[in-house]
């Protein structure tokens, strides 16, 4: 990236062009009159020479800059990556074309082509991007800011933030965690970082449990859920305490007219949660979920037992059956909340470093009320051959959201495909040499008008 300053806020419309390589197009973007003082210019390519034109008011100015080889963390950031397919429909935009935005090898963000070329860079660990006030955003996967496409921090989070954020209005919803508990909180602040809310699905788990009526869950409890919030620390054999994994938040989606919020808890299943009185409402997973147990619990995507929450037998009149019960999900990211109120999601399929079934989209109706929850497998998308364990995302694409984004984060290298739902035709398949976290599909500017790929909710986006 690049940027074009001018003393004096701008009175006339500048247009900023970065030329085209290797059949790439140009990359266009007019700021309008009254933008500022500062004009981010995007788009440029690695190991190449990169023309760069601006029309200030009919002055052009032209500037050749050469851009070397990139390399962060151990990785050096290749020119073009494998597009093995390319299908799509033609670019609408075709001189600010969406770009695939890679959460990589956790540190940096790459923006890649529909052809494979590198047209982004930033070394910060972003769990995804968005628009903002007409301006591109970075959400942080393990850090305390958002940042914009040039790097600069806009807001900051009190606490550090991991795996997801969603914005909801004007507040920030994200995942953290408590001192003993890792991921096992959810803070709420508003857009200049102040915090509203910070609760506990330790909490929220200890208040769904009646130790009067199943006195014996109350020895179950303290062997799944640990936090100082509800005094349970878990203390090794050694007699050390030690930080744990119990529920390992991933995934949040907020449904403004049900103050329902969705939560994916990978080694636990998915919850809805009544996000005002922040009450159980829900959870669901499959009867053959295995998350990996390690015998003294340090291992960060592990449990210390081998136990669940349907040893819980206050949770079962809280538990989702139908197919949940048997064709459920295990391990789980990803989740998205559809118009019509399926809730859609990454399944990983299993915590086992290989697995022949593969990974998957799947999709679920779900109806009933308190004791009687029901699950409907609605709709799904595998192919055997590709297993994600720990690391995965799921978008919707498309004018229309017709297509299904999915990464497969840790293969144990990344791919990225794009698949026509209906059809299931893959369109697009983009592979990289190493791990992913997650991927968008956005331009590098705002239009107008266009209709922008979706990363959780269709119901009522924010």
């Amino acid at each position: 990236s690049a940027v074009y300053r001018t003393e004096t806020v701008n009175g006339v419309p500048i247009t900023v062009k970065v030329k085209g390589l290797y059949g790439e197009p140009d990359i266009i973007h007019t700021y309008p009159a009254g933008y500022g003082t500062e004009f981010p210019i995007h788009g440029m390519f690695p190991e190449s020479q990169n023309i760069i034109e601006v029309n200030d008011g009919g002055r052009i100015i032209t500037k050749n800059v050469n851009v070397g080889t990139i390399s962060e963390n151990g990785i050096t950031i290749q020119k073009k990556y494998d597009a093995a397919i390319n299908n799509l429909q033609e670019e609408k935009y075709t001189n600010n074309p969406e770009l695939y935005f890679l959460s990589a090898n956790w540190s940096f963000m790459i923006g890649i082509s529909k052809n494979g070329y590198v047209r982004y860079f930033m070394p910060y660990y972003g769990a995804k991007i968005a628009f903002e006030n007409k301006n591109n955003v970075f959400y942080p996967a393990d850090e305390i800011n958002n940042i914009d496409l040039l790097g600069k921090k806009t807001t900051k989070y009190p606490t550090i933030t991991h795996h997801d954020t969603i914005l909801v209005k004007d507040h920030y919803l994200y995942l953290s965690g408590s001192t003993w508990g890792i991921e096992d909180r959810l803070v709420e602040i508003d857009n200049y970082g102040n915090k509203k809310k910070e609760l506990s699905f330790a909490k929220l788990i200890q208040n769904s449990v009646d130790l009067q009526k199943y006195p014996e869950d109350e020895e179950i409890l303290k062997k799944i859920v640990f936090s100082e919030d509800i005094n349970n620390i878990y203390t090794d054999s050694s007699g050390q305490q030690k930080s744990i994994d119990w529920f390992h938040g991933n995934s949040l989606v907020y449904d403004s007219s049900t103050d329902i919020l969705y939560v994916s808890s990978r080694h636990r299943g998915v919850l809805a949660i009544d996000y005002s009185e922040w009450k159980l409402i829900w959870w669901m997973a499959d009867n053959k979920l295995a998350t990996i147990v390690s015998d003294n619990g340090s291992i960060v995507n592990s449990i210390p037992y081998n136990l669940h929450f349907k040893d819980l037998k206050s949770l079962e009149p809280y538990r989702v059956k139908g197919d949940a019960l048997n064709d459920g999900p295990k391990n789980q990211h990803a989740l998205f909340l559809h118009k019509n109120d399926n809730l859609g999601m990454f399944d990983n399929q299993g915590d086992e470093d290989t697995n022949p079934n593969g990974s998957r989209y799947v999709e679920y109706k779900i109806t009933g009320t308190y004791g009687n929850y029901t699950a409907q497998k609605v709709y799904e998308y595998i192919d055997p051959s590709l297993y994600s364990r720990i690391m995965s995302d799921v978008d919707f694409t498309g004018d229309y959201y017709q297509n299904i984004l999915i990464t497969y984060g840790y293969l144990p290298s990344g791919k990225v495909i794009e698949v026509q739902k209906n059809t299931k035709t893959i369109l697009f398949n983009l592979n990289v040499p190493f791990p992913l976290y997650r991927a968008d599909k956005m331009p590098l500017y705002y239009d107008e008008v266009r209709v922008y790929s979706e990363d959780c909710n269709l119901k009522n986006p924010n």
